[in-house]
Parts: C-alpha cells; structure tokens; sequence
C-alpha cells in the first residue's frame, strides 16, 4: 500500500523570502527560554494548563512514538553493525606507473685507505760506470806536495787533439781518489799515459785516512787487485797514484774494472 501524501503543514520557515520566515535571533531567543525551563523543570507548569497540557501531553506521545520508530529502524530493520569481515584476495597488479624523476646526487664518499707501497725501482747507473768499467777523467787526478812550488795538476793541451793531466813539477806525483757504487768490487785497473810509468792501488778509510797497498804495476796495462776482487764499503774508497817522473808525463784517464 503506498504512502499516504502528507497532511500537515510547517508553523515557520528558516530559509527562503516567504511570510511564515522567522528570524534565527528568535529562535536563539525561544531555545535558549526552553532550556532554562527544562533545567529547572518549569516545563512541567505548562502541564497545569488546561488548555496547554493536553496538548502537551499529545506531543509527548508523538514524541514517545517517533522514538519508537527510529529504534525499530535502527535495530529490527537496519540491525547493528556485524563483524568485519575477513580480507578478500589481493587483486591482481595493476600496470607500473610512469618513472618518477631522478633524485639528487649523493655525497662523495670518503677517501679509501691508502694502498700498499709499489716495489722499489731498479737502481739507476752510477756516475761514470759503462757496463763493469768505472771512468776516471784526468780532472779527478790531483798533485801531491813533494814539489818545493807550483805542486798542483794541470791540463795539458799544447798538442792538438790530445788532452791530459800533468804535474807542474817533476819532483810531484799524481793521485786519484774514487768511490766505488754499494755492493760492487774492484777486481783491475789500467791507468792510460803516454809514457810507461809505476802506478799503485790502495783502499783507504775515509773516516781515519789509514791507507793500505793492493795492487803495483805499470801504466798502459791492466793490473789485477790479487787472487779475489776488493769490495767497496760504507767507508772505504781506492787511491790510484802515479808516479810522474817529468812535467811531460801526461796522463789521459784510468778505469777501475768492477764485479
């Protein structure tokens, strides 16, 4: 059966331009007049009225009924709220969604640790060593004192082409002092002039000067330290005399012959 149309009608509008609008000030006002009455409970004077209390005692009923109504929809028709339900299955993966942009960059990392020292290089050449042979150049050869003046080397280039140490007084003899590289020795010599004359070879301790015969021979030939080479140490060096006999005796170079 359908529902009947509605058979009353309002006392006063709150929205709208229309005659039967009342003011929200006045409705404020006639609240605020209700809830005084309520709280101290004069609403029940209009009870004593008797014309007003039947009519209130009617709204009241409509009152009790709408109640009535509102829990039967609530709790008979709607019914209370069950329990959830359990999770129903994922559903399926939709599809990748567009890349987002890049990020910043990060910050540099720290230094890493040091690496280990590389293995050490080969030895270079030492100074004035071709192959096993150790030059000595006229300029390394220096006068003794034996002469009374002027007892010092010189060189000596009056011939042309030809280029050689010399002493300045007969009466002088020539020496050369050489070093020879770490962990090398001497095993000959050969003092190169142009005329034969003695030559010696010492080892000599630079710290104390003490020096001590090897090797004696002529010069123009290759002489040999003994029977096992001499080795160089962290304070010996080889002292290679000539002995000049005239102011022409000309000495063009030596070599020591390493091992």
């Amino acid at each position: 059966m359908a529902l009947d149309a509605k058979k009353y009608t309002r006392f006063y509008s709150t929205s709208g331009t229309s005659a039967d609008k009342v003011a929200n000030s006045k409705l404020i006002e006639v609240k605020d007049l209700w809830d005084k009455d309520v709280s101290t409970g004069n609403n029940l004077n209009l009870l004593n009225d008797r014309f007003l209390g039947p009519i209130v005692y009617q709204m009241q009923q409509v009152q009790d009924d709408l109640d009535e109504i509102r829990r039967h929809i609530t709790s008979d028709i709607v019914g209370q709220r069950g329990a959830t339900g359990a999770t129903g299955a994922t559903g399926a993966t939709g599809p990748q969604g567009p890349a987002g942009n890049n990020g910043s960059n990060g910050s540099n990392g720290s230094d890493g640790a040091a690496g280990a020292d590389g293995k050490a290089g080969a030895a270079g050449p030492a100074g004035g060593v071709y192959g096993s042979d150790l030059k000595i150049l006229p300029t390394q050869f220096m006068s003794n004192d034996d002469g009374k003046a002027l007892n010092f080397a010189v060189i000596e280039d009056d011939t042309i082409g030809t280029v050689g140490a010399r002493v300045n007084d007969a009466s002088c003899e020539l020496f050369a002092m050489v070093p020879v590289p770490e962990g090398m020795s001497v095993a000959s010599f050969v003092v190169f002039s142009n005329n034969s004359l003695i030559t010696t070879i010492d080892v000599v301790n630079y710290t104390t000067g003490a020096a001590q015969g090897i090797a004696i021979g002529n010069t123009n030939k290759v002489i040999t330290l003994g029977k096992s080479p001499v080795a160089s140490t962290s304070t010996n060096y080889f002292l290679i005399r000539v002995i000049t006999t005239a102011t022409t005796d000309l000495i063009y170079g030596a070599k020591l012959t390493l091992s």
